[in-house]
């Protein structure tokens, strides 16, 4: 975006706007560029960017920022066609929406505090008895097509509500009311979940305690989301694996492996798994781990410091499938036999190194012949001695 593209409105003149809702609530959220940005975008039409520069005494940097706070709460659409850009002016929620909607609601705690928010929401009660008159009573209405219920754009925003309502059910809490609040709906929002697929994915990764984990929720959701590898370009007998560790429990796979092989599982190796469990590594990474140890590494069983530290590289390095489970394995193995050729060929030039200089059949013997003379000498008397003790 640069200062000298033109823009156009898309919609002047059909948007509603209360300067008080929106000093009240929105400026605290979005800041005092932003807030003048939207008001200015109300009285243009078309033009360059530089003419809200220069009305408003911005940078062109600041003025992205403004713009980009006003687009993130869905007041401004932005489309850019190259060198020309088009504004859709959206209208704020009015009073009561704002604070009827728990995500925005929220945002504005987050900024001036819960009892501000409290004070806003304070309305007078009425005296007296109500007389108004009904819709019906006024006006004669032809019931006879059905309505069709008006779809808005709610159905598609992320139900804090509903998810609650279950959290609180299954016994689960949020560590930080405001904070987890604003954090789930940007995790629906950048994910694109529904509330019942985010819960089941905050369950899987909630603490022992029943506290919803946020670090691991991200984590988790960053790993998913990234795209997988094909089955295909994997050698057939990973490609298997994958799909079987994904069917499986930790336990259940264990078992099947060692009932395979003669054996049990133990109760120090469901300790490990419990343990793995509660560090939040998925089921389908717990599995390809137990076969490398035990299916490729040839071992009896679980040993606590081996696991320990291939789980700890593992959700370093952000392994959170069985794809990116296998990948790291294929990885190891690579650098291990890269290693193995490493030592080979060092260990081949220091014999190469120590073998004596006469081995070398370009070897010239420099020996004085004072020092033949002295050798000489040693191998007579040598011989001398060896006689004189054979007579």
């Amino acid at each position: 975006m640069r200062a000298g593209d033109s823009f156009t409105m898309l919609n002047r003149g059909k948007t509603s706007f209360d300067v008080e809702t929106f000093r009240l609530l929105y400026l605290p959220i979005i800041g005092t560029d932003a807030f003048a940005l939207y008001q200015m975008m109300l009285s243009f039409s078309t033009g360059r960017i530089s003419h809200f520069l220069e009305y408003l005494n911005l940078g062109l940097n600041p003025f992205i920022e403004a713009l980009d706070r006003l687009s993130a709460l869905s007041l401004v659409r932005v489309y850019d066609d190259h060198s020309s850009l088009y504004f859709e002016v959206k209208s704020p929620l009015n009073f009561e929406n704002f604070l009827a909607d728990d995500f925005y609601r929220q945002l504005l705690i987050s900024r001036i505090g819960e009892n501000r928010v409290t004070a806003l929401a304070k309305t007078m009660e009425p005296k007296g008895k109500e007389i108004s008159k009904k819709f019906h009573e006024v006006y004669k209405v032809n019931f006879d097509r059905e309505a069709t219920p008006n779809q808005s754009l709610k159905e598609n925003q992320f139900d804090m509500g509903a998810f609650k309502s279950l959290m609180e059910r299954q016994g689960y809490r949020l560590s930080n009311e405001n904070q987890d609040s604003l954090t789930l709906y940007s995790l629906a929002e950048k994910f694109e979940l529904n509330w019942y697929e985010l819960f089941k994915q905050a369950e899987r990764t909630a603490n022992a305690d029943k506290s919803l984990n946020m670090n691991h929720l991200i984590r988790s959701l960053s790993a998913t989301s990234q795209p997988q590898p094909a089955l295909s370009e994997f050698p057939k007998v990973f490609a298997d694996l994958i799909v079987v560790s994904k069917a499986h429990e930790p336990d259940e796979f264990i078992r099947q492996i060692k009932a395979q092989a003669g054996g049990f599982v133990s109760s120090d190796e469901h300790k490990i798994l419990a343990n793995l469990t509660r560090q939040k590594l998925p089921a389908e990474v717990q599995n390809i781990l137990i076969h490398y140890v035990l299916v490729q590494q040839k071992n009896a069983s679980l040993s606590p410091n081996f696991v320990n530290a291939l789980a700890n590289d593992w959700m370093r390095n952000k392994v959170f499938t069985a794809e990116a489970a296998v990948k790291r394995i294929l990885e190891r193995e690579e650098q291990a036999t890269a290693k193995a050729k490493t030592e080979v060929t060092k260990h081949s030039t220091k014999i190469k190194k120590e073998a004596p200089k006469w081995s070398n059949p370009d070897y010239e013997n420099k020996t004085s012949q004072e020092e033949l003379a002295k050798l000489e000498k040693i191998r007579l008397d040598s011989l001398k001695k060896l006689e004189g003790e054979q007579n």
